[in-house]
């Protein structure tokens, strides 16, 4: 089974399946585009982007940012984790560097409890350019990530620069 990590790292594919449509972060100028499965629940506001399952067993948040203010806004996640609930194990921490398709990825994978049990969280930040980045926030159960394996295969391969 891939990991979300290897999931996220590997960027290369073109979609394959039926979407809910292709979004564009931040809305406003955007810098790059990422496509859902059409079962999928999105909502998308100026510069935030959610999505959930159908069966609301994944949450996936992309975020827009300017480059300096990415520390702030990690910390941020940390505080919307804990109020909701979720535990992270520290120790189980993973951390990955590479460049997809043009982007800079920087992902940490832990593992952690909510309050539904074990759970798997990552924190992707995305350098498309030096100054713009994108906060990519994925919490799910591992039940739910080996169910939607292949959807979240096809989410990360959509994701894709706009801008140079």
């Amino acid at each position: 089974m891939k990991t979300i990590s290897t999931t996220i790292l590997s960027l290369i594919a073109l979609v394959a399946a039926a979407t809910a449509g292709t979004y564009k972060v931040p809305k406003k100028e955007p810098i790059a585009s990422i496509a859902f499965p059409e079962k999928w629940k999105i909502t998308e506001e100026d510069e935030i982007l959610e999505a959930t399952t159908a069966d609301e067993d994944i949450y996936i948040a992309i975020e827009f940012h300017k480059a300096e203010a990415i520390q702030e806004a990690v910390e941020q996640t940390f505080v919307y984790l804990a109020e909701h609930k979720v535990k992270i194990d520290k120790a189980s921490q993973k951390k990955q560097e590479v460049d997809v398709k043009g982007i800079h990825v920087i992902n940490y994978d832990w593992n952690g409890e909510d309050e539904d049990g074990k759970c798997k969280i990552s924190l992707s930040v995305l350098a498309v350019t030096e100054t713009k980045v994108l906060l990519m926030l994925y919490w799910a159960s591992p039940e739910a990530e080996k169910k939607h394996e292949k959807e979240l295969g096809m989410i990360q391969e959509s994701i894709a620069k706009l801008v140079k």
